[in-house]
C-alpha cells in the first residue's frame, strides 16, 4: 500500500544532515543538485519511530492502536540494521511540485549558468542563523561557542511516499501512522529554541487525510 506524507514548516526548522559546509556552516541541511532542500527518508523514519515509542508508552493507547512497544522493531526495523526487515519504507521528502519546477530550473541553469546557481535556490528556501552559548558568570558569549546553522524557512511544504509492505496489517498500521501524524508538533533539533514547528499529514490512495479521519473518529468517541 502506498501513502503520501506531507510536512509543512510552521517555523524555521533545523533537520541537520550531520555535515558542515566548509568553514562557513557548522550544521547544514540536505539539498539536491538544484540547491533545493529535501528531508532524508532516514530522518522521517526516525521521527515516526520516536513518535511511535511515545504513543505506545501512553496509558490506554495500546488498545486503540493494537500494538505494544515490543512491536516497534517489527514495524520500523532494527536500529542500525542494513536488512530490509520493516513493514514501512520511506522516500525522501522533496519540495511540493518539484517535478513541475525542475524543467524550468534546468533551463535557467543552462541559459544563465554564470548568474543562476544552486546557492540562489538555497537562499530562497533556507535561512542562516548564528548562535552562541552565554557564560552565566560573565554574562558574555563563551569563547569558541559561535555556531552557524542553515535552517529550512517556515511556510514551505515537502512531500513524498510511504509504502506499507505488509497487506495483512495495512489497516492497523495506517491507524498508528494517523496517530503519529496527530501528535508530532515539532521535528529536528533546537526545538527548545522555537525551531521545528510543523504540520504533518498522511493521505491514502484516494487523497483522503488519515489525520482528519482519525480526528472525526476520536470526536465521535467523546
Amino acid at each position: 500500500m502506498k501513502l503520501k506524507i506531507k510536512i509543512t514548516t510552521l517555523s524555521d526548522t533545523l533537520i541537520g544532515s550531520g555535515r558542515t559546509y566548509g568553514a562557513v556552516i557548522d550544521s547544514d541541511i540536505e539539498y539536491d543538485n538544484y540547491g533545493m532542500p529535501y528531508i532524508p527518508s532516514k530522518r522521517i523514519k526516525g521521527i515516526f519511530r520516536d513518535a511511535a515509542n511515545e504513543l505506545l508508552k501512553m496509558d490506554g493507547l495500546n488498545g486503540l492502536l493494537g500494538y505494544e512497544l515490543k512491536d516497534i522493531d517489527e514495524i520500523f526495523g532494527n536500529i542500525g540494521s542494513t536488512e530490509n526487515g520493516s513493514y514501512l519504507k520511506f522516500d525522501n521528502l522533496n519540495i511540493v511540485e518539484k517535478e513541475q519546477i525542475a524543467p524550468w530550473l534546468d533551463y535557467l541553469f543552462l541559459a544563465y549558468e554564470y548568474h543562476f546557481k544552486d546557492n540562489i535556490m538555497q537562499d530562497f528556501f533556507t535561512s542562516i542563523r548564528n548562535q552562541t552559548a552565554i557564560d552565566k558568570d560573565k554574562g558574555i558569549a563563551k569563547d569558541g561557542s559561535l555556531r552557524t546553522l542553515r535552517l529550512l524557512k517556515e511556510g514551505f511544504a515537502f512531500d513524498g511516499e510511504l509504502y506499507i509492505d505488509n497487506y495483512q496489517y495495512d489497516k492497523k498500521i495506517k491507524r498508528m501512522l494517523a496517530f503519529i501524524s496527530l501528535i508530532i508538533k515539532r521535528i529536528g533539533t533546537q526545538r527548545n529554541r522555537g525551531f521545528g514547528k510543523v504540520d504533518i499529514d498522511l493521505y491514502d490512495e484516494h487523497g483522503k487525510s488519515l489525520k482528519d479521519e482519525l480526528k472525526r473518529e476520536l470526536e465521535d468517541m467523546i
